[in-house]
């Protein structure tokens, strides 16, 4: 049978107190930090999932600012077509005023004058830019992915703002002036076709504008999820630790209080 020695009861107090000691410290570090890992080696399983749930949120607040984007770029599209249907109305009026075969030429001229300064706005309007840098309508797509597998187009091509069935909206507005400048008949129906256009295209915008508004509240909810996930794995609860801390701190004078008894006879015996 193995002696005991003095020698050894020392050994083992000393390495059960800092065994003590360390627990101690690690949960009160827990405690300062409000964080229960600080290293992978405090729980490999934890820190890895933490690792994959951080990357998931990540990766969710770039869907959260790309929504946000495409919700701009959709805002400003159907505020500026809503624009030209309030110029191309004017127009339609002026249209249908100068339509009146009683009208002189100078009252003609003044009505055309209006129509080329409303088709400047046209032209302004449809130049239009997001943030004064990218334009609103254009023949390039601008798409945003705005969750996993999902990208939305935020712009409009110009083409199916102006176009429709072969009528193009700056050669109806161009045909107006002439037809006041020389008394033929105005063609309100190009007009109607033109502001037709630009009403359905402004319904195909806002269609997808609450598309992105209804992934919008997926993307939080899935945000919210993902840190209360990450929330449990990594965040203390602070009245489960304190009470673990104070249990430590018992334990660990009780440590001191045995390692003292057994190191005084040690002491003892060095001095005789």
């Amino acid at each position: 049978m193995m002696r005991v020695t003095q020698q050894m009861l020392h050994q083992n107090s000393v390495r059960h107190m800092n065994q003590n000691l360390g627990r101690m410290e690690k949960t009160n570090n827990q405690l300062s930090s409000g964080k229960l890992h600080h290293k992978p080696s405090d729980d490999p399983y934890a820190v890895s999932k933490s690792m994959n749930l951080k990357s998931a949120i990540a990766a969710n607040g770039q869907y959260e600012r790309n929504v946000n984007e495409a919700k701009l770029w959709l805002d400003e599209t159907d505020q500026t077509i809503n624009q030209m249907v309030n110029v191309m109305q004017r127009v339609r009026e002026l249209a249908v005023k100068g339509s009146n075969e009683t009208l002189n030429d100078q009252d003609r001229e003044i009505i055309a004058t209006e129509v080329k300064e409303l088709t400047l706005q046209i032209q302004q309007l449809s130049e239009a830019k997001v943030n004064g840098e990218y334009p609103l309508f254009d023949s390039s797509p601008k798409t945003f992915k705005i969750a996993e597998g999902i990208e939305v187009p935020a712009n409009v091509s110009a083409d199916a703002l102006f176009n429709n069935g072969g009528v193009n909206l700056f050669d109806t507005l161009e045909s107006i002036v002439s037809s006041l400048g020389s008394g033929d008949p105005i063609q309100l129906d190009k007009i109607d076709k033109g502001i037709n256009q630009l009403l359905t295209t402004s319904a195909e915008a806002g269609a997808r504008f609450n598309r992105v508004e209804s992934i919008e509240n997926r993307v939080l909810d899935t945000n919210l999820a993902l840190k209360s996930m990450l929330s449990s794995i990594e965040d203390v609860d602070y009245a489960e630790t304190i009470t673990k801390l104070k249990s430590e701190e018992s334990v660990y004078q009780a440590s001191l209080a045995a390692a003292a008894k057994i190191i005084q006879p040690s002491l003892m015996d060095f001095l005789r």
